[in-house]
């Protein structure tokens, strides 16, 4: 078992070279001890089982005696002489629900910064490469110009040419990809743990805040919230492009997943005024659907239809037909002019550019969810008025 373990352990230090240790510890007699780490044997930095931690916190020891909730925390980050570290911890829970031990993970800020960084040289290399390439198309195109006597020559050069450049674009939109989805990943940890961070802040030392930090801590919750949504958005949207979205089909209550989506929007809906109503047509919700997808769609279209209505009401209606289930969302708000309707599920939409600053999105929402539906071997559309409200449709096989 101590080998399983520490073997999984190890899976888990090697998935990621920011990952600097992986480690099991539980109290015994008062005091925390380590039970097995991802270290190798003759590793100066191996902790044996039954090793004293002498630098765990009394707070660390709280979930095991029932004084607190068993959720996980970040520490950090921390300077030492390994460098600058984000710690991450998690419990680990037996049948009845109750912490037996805790696993921690250290994280390298600064590898994670490097490689950032790295990232960011390459995207600088690839905006010459982009104006050296139109500037050589732009010369060319001088050259046919003005030298008519040699127009023959110079048409099959700027072919050959054209074809060379097309071959080039299409290398650098496959890096680009890369790079977004590279720097998504390198994003994604780092963004986690200043969001995992200040909802720790939150739930231990909210109520003690001033006024003033109060209102700051609700800027940081809201902008961590939005720069998680972000980098995961961006993840999904280029692995939609590379097509690795794979669709995962179980048996779902429709019912059921659409009035628990609903449900956690009614409270800012609230907030503007806005109803929120939900109707079904039909007789069996049951379907062979991926559960994520539906959610995912759901919460992007009743999100959106929040955000651009400013009184009246949202309806969401699930009609259930013997081949398909179509989903319909539609709302009272400022609708969409004419047109950007074309453009609405396109990726980075300039259709939101036509809200105020507040307002305004990613442009990623409803071409994600356009790309979760096409892999579900669905469709969505839209009918929408300016200034009378918008009502879009998905449609999910059966």
């Amino acid at each position: 078992m101590f080998n399983s373990v520490q073997e999984q352990l190890r899976r888990i230090k090697n998935s990621d070279t920011r990952i600097r240790f992986v480690y099991l510890m539980r109290p015994i007699d008062g005091k925390m001890v380590f039970l097995v780490d991802a270290e190798g044997n003759k590793s100066h930095d191996y902790s044996p089982p039954g090793q004293l931690y002498g630098e765990a916190k009394p707070a660390e020891f709280y979930p095991f005696t029932c004084k607190t909730v068993a959720d996980p925390w970040v520490m950090g980050p921390v300077t030492d002489r390994w460098g600058t570290w984000i710690s991450a911890n998690a419990y680990v829970l037996n049948s009845a629900g109750k912490p037996v031990a805790v696993l921690g993970t250290d994280v390298s800020v600064d590898k994670a910064l490097s490689s950032f960084n790295q990232i960011t040289k390459i995207g600088i290399l690839y905006d010459i490469l982009a104006c050296v390439l139109f500037a050589l198309v732009l010369m060319q195109w001088i050259i046919w110009q003005y030298g008519k006597d040699r127009r023959a020559a110079m048409q099959r050069e700027m072919n050959e040419s054209m074809v060379r450049l097309n071959t080039e674009l299409v290398e650098a939109d496959r890096m680009k990809s890369e790079f977004i989805e590279s720097a998504s990943h390198d994003l994604r940890g780092p963004v986690t743990a200043v969001s995992t961070a200040v909802q720790v802040m939150d739930n231990n030392f909210g109520v003690d805040l001033p006024e003033q930090g109060k209102k700051l801590l609700e800027i940081a919750k809201s902008g961590s919230r939005r720069l998680v949504d972000l980098v995961t958005n961006l993840l999904d949207m280029t692995r939609i492009e590379a097509g690795d979205i794979t669709v995962d089909r179980k048996t779902v209550d429709l019912e059921e997943l659409v009035n628990d989506t609903v449900r956690v929007f009614t409270t800012l809906a609230a907030e503007k005024g806005i109803a929120v109503e939900v109707s079904f047509k039909g007789d069996d919700f049951n379907a062979e659907v991926d559960r994520q997808v539906v959610r995912r769609v759901l919460e992007n279209l009743v999100s959106n239809a929040i955000k651009y209505t400013d009184s009246g009401r949202i309806t969401v209606e699930v009609e259930a037909g013997p081949k398909a289930i179509v989903f319909t969302v539609s709302d009272t708000g400022r609708g969409i002019p004419s047109e950007y309707v074309d453009e609405v599920f396109k990726k980075f939409s300039r259709a939101h550019l036509n809200t105020s600053t507040d307002d305004r999105g990613s442009g990623l929402g409803l071409a994600l969810s356009k790309g979760l539906v096409d892999a579900h071997g669905g469709r969505i559309w839209l009918e929408s008025e300016e200034g009378k409200g918008s009502t879009f449709h998905f449609e999910i096989p059966r």
